[in-house]
């Protein structure tokens, strides 16, 4: 949809939706729309370039009041609102097996050294050049906060206003600096952060900052309960590649709500990332293109490890084998949805190259069938009984609230197949459908049994086995809420291969040993005896991956050409834009 820009566009839109292995060298990315027009879209000039008042309306789901940019706070921070204001450092292209860099002008990955050299270009949109001195109190908020980055740097050294030195623990594999690097963003000001530099780490975590300094392509102009509304920066280093003076991230909804604002054709020019059966998408006008891109992330389930239940290994383990992962799938959408082979914490595309060997001897807990006798056993060794249908212990229901984000459909879908097929076996469960930020909540206040959530980090660091077994067992995002922090950090033993058992150091230590090996064959015995260890005790019960479907429009937008590295980049809607692929087109 095309809107009057600036503070008059929020009010204009009130009717309308929104919603919500690498290569060893970088390389700098190239330069590569719907709605009704109106004479407000006339360009101006800014310098040598061309601005039209045009509005990109994305769909989104999510209360922008309840959101914030304070990406250390990653329970309330809106993602899609901090890739519009933050410059990212680098990105990794999918269908070119590359990275490009962002505000990166060099990395250099070296014995036990990394050399980062930052644009000279870079400028805050309030008009405060950026420096490294700002790096510099975003990488120790970073090391406060247990960023996986000091899983494998012990230290760094500012170089010079554009270059930073870290220092390796030890040998690495470059992947996983580049990797680890996709998912950094110029999102930390020393000015409005160095504050929090002494403070406790859990007012950091409580912070909500709601006027963000940007570096990105955007700059916050307003938000409330309708739209985050972002103005096009004029600081931003590729200021020339934004043709168009407004973004909305706009509170539309989920599911049915965001396939009909794109039916209309008119209502929404893109949407992040919006699951759509293909009945639905064949009633999507023909301006209104799917740009499909591989997760690495999907449905799974968190335990909670200090519940009598859940955190019992044997329950975990019969929840595994109750459920049948195919029937999710096949009810969830089988076009963009597909099993975990193996729940271990790896990414199921992943699983055959870094297993090896070791994969035909991994219990599967049968993806293709519920496996309720082995389940049965399970329980009655850990001292269940089931009377009248329904298993308990010592007077306690096996069973509880069963929790879900609101307007995410699929998951509704997919929820509603889990909790069904453990009912069936004796489970009670009921389902507690909560909006985003207060699912989150739930888990990170430990005020849970077990319930859905992501089983992967996501984007391409999931690609390297390092990130979704470090993961499982941190749980950065729900702040360790699942309580099993601890028992990754003690010496655990778990039943082996041929009948033996596998003792490890501490299931953390072991896989952050992944990370420290220069290449992937020293880190393969250590991926193989992680994702052993957790597919036994179950920190997440991985099921369901997926590809992204994410929605842009051609008809008043470019796009990036099908053939472009940009093409298959986490998000077309900001990447795209940051690279001057998409851009109005008045035609």
């Amino acid at each position: 949809m095309l809107a009057a820009a600036g503070t008059s566009g929020v009010a204009a839109l009130a009717g309308c939706s929104g919603g919500g292995g690498g290569g060893d060298g970088a390389t700098n990315g190239t330069n590569g729309t719907s709605g009704e027009t109106s004479d407000s879209n006339t360009p101006s000039s800014d310098g040598d370039s061309q601005v039209y008042d045009a509005s990109l309306v994305n769909a989104y789901n999510g209360n922008p009041v309840d959101l914030h940019f304070n990406a250390y706070a990653s329970q309330n921070y809106s993602w899609p609102a901090g890739r519009a204001v933050f410059a990212p450092l680098l990105k990794y292209s999918f269908n070119e097996d590359e990275f490009l860099y962002g505000a990166l002008e060099n990395l250099e990955i070296a014995d036990q050294e990394v050399t980062m050299t930052f644009r000279d270009d870079i400028t805050w949109s309030d008009g405060d050049e950026w420096t490294t001195e700002d790096f510099d109190v975003q990488l120790q908020l970073l090391e406060k906060t247990g960023n996986t980055l000091f899983g494998y740097v012990d230290d760094y050294e500012i170089v010079d206003d554009r270059t930073v030195r870290l220092a390796l623990s030890g040998p690495t594999n470059p992947r996983i600096i580049r990797f680890e690097l996709t998912n950094f963003f110029l999102n930390t000001k020393a000015e409005t952060h160095e504050e929090w530099l002494d403070r406790e780490t859990a007012e950091l975590l409580q912070w909500a900052w709601e006027d963000p300094v940007a570096t990105g392509m955007f700059s916050l102009a307003s938000k409330d309960r309708q739209a985050f509304e972002f103005e096009r920066n004029p600081q931003f280093y590729k200021s020339d590649n934004v043709n168009f003076q407004t973004q909305l991230i706009e509170n539309t909804g989920g599911g049915s709500a965001q396939h009909q604002a794109l039916i209309s054709g008119t209502e929404v020019d893109a949407a992040t990332s919006a699951f759509t059966p293909p009945e639905i998408a064949d009633r999507f006008p023909d301006h209104v293109v799917e740009v499909n891109i591989p997760a690495k992330w999907g449905y799974g389930i968190v335990f909670n490890h200090d519940d009598p239940d859940f955190g019992n290994r044997n329950v975990r383990q019969a929840v595994a084998h109750v459920i049948n992962r195919q029937s999710i799938v096949d009810n969830a959408g089988p076009q963009t949805k597909f099993t975990a082979p193996v729940p271990c914490g790896i990414a199921p595309e992943d699983q055959e190259y870094w297993l090896g060997d070791w994969m035909d001897d991994f219990e599967t807990y049968g993806p293709e069938s519920s496996n309720t006798d082995r389940a049965a056993e399970l329980l009655q060794e850990a001292g269940y009984s089931r009377q009248n249908g329904t298993w308990s212990k010592e007077g306690r229901t096996l069973g509880g609230t069963y929790y879900s984000p609101a307007g995410w459909s699929d998951w509704t879908t997919m929820t509603q197949t889990v909790t069904s097929q453990l009912n069936d076996f004796g489970f009670d469960f009921s389902i507690s459908t909560l909006p985003t930020n207060e699912w989150f909540t739930r888990y990170s206040e430990s005020n849970f049994k077990m319930g859905s959530f992501y089983w992967l980090p996501g984007g391409s660091r999931s690609a390297f086995p390092y990130f979704p077994l470090y993961y499982q067992m941190y749980a950065t995002d729900i702040g360790g809420g699942h309580n099993y922090r601890s028992i990754a950090q003690e010496s655990q033993t778990v039943p082996g291969r041929d009948g033996g058992e596998l003792t490890l150091d501490t299931p953390l230590s072991t896989a952050e040993q992944i990370a420290r090996q220069s290449g992937d064959e020293e880190a393969r015995p250590y991926v193989q005896q992680s994702a052993w260890y957790n597919h036994v005790d179950l920190p997440f019960l991985g099921l369901v991956s997926k590809y992204e479907q994410s929605w842009v429009t051609n008809d008043e937008w470019t796009e990036a050409p099908t053939d472009s590295p940009n093409r298959n980049v986490k998000w077309p809607q900001f990447w795209w834009v940051h690279e001057g692929d998409l851009q109005y087109d008045p035609q």
